[in-house]
């Protein structure tokens, strides 16, 4: 049942990363000068929206409590860290509430309302990027993790 978790886990972690490579490596560039593109950009981004941010990341923290269950983990220990292991453990989950919080946001708040300004559209720009640097980040701790800290 393990493995079925931690898989679940890394494929949902790679849906969401990917997705947010899509978005800014492949979808925006291509619709970017199209007429209706401020239209097919909110579109593509609101079905992402619930697929990503409304299940995805609940699913995320559900099947990462649950890693951390499966290796014997106590979940107290994030309060004091007495290893590396616990410690990069605790930026991995510090860095999922913030990137959680900001794709709320710039899914929900940002997103709703980028085409109303040129300011507004760089700022939802500007959080989706950073999102997805800290997605990065996410990973590269997890594989710190999976290595021992």
């Amino acid at each position: 049942m393990k493995e079925f978790i931690l898989t679940i886990h890394i494929l949902i972690a790679s849906f969401w990363i990917g997705g947010m490579l899509f978005m800014v490596l492949v979808l925006s560039p291509y619709i970017k000068n199209l007429p209706n593109s401020t239209k097919l950009y909110k579109a593509v981004g609101k079905r992402y929206s619930i697929i990503g941010t409304v299940f995805g990341l609940p699913a995320l923290f559900v099947t990462g409590i649950l890693n951390m269950k499966n290796i014997g983990f106590p979940i107290s220990e994030l309060i004091n860290p007495a290893n590396i292991y616990t410690v990069v453990l605790q930026h991995k989950f510090f860095l999922f509430l913030v990137t959680s919080l900001l794709a709320v946001v710039h899914d929900f708040y940002l997103g709703e309302r980028a085409n109303k300004s040129e300011k507004l559209r760089k700022t939802t720009r500007f959080v989706g990027i950073a999102n997805l640097l800290i997605g990065i980040a996410i990973i590269y701790l997890a594989t710190k993790l999976r290595f021992g800290g």
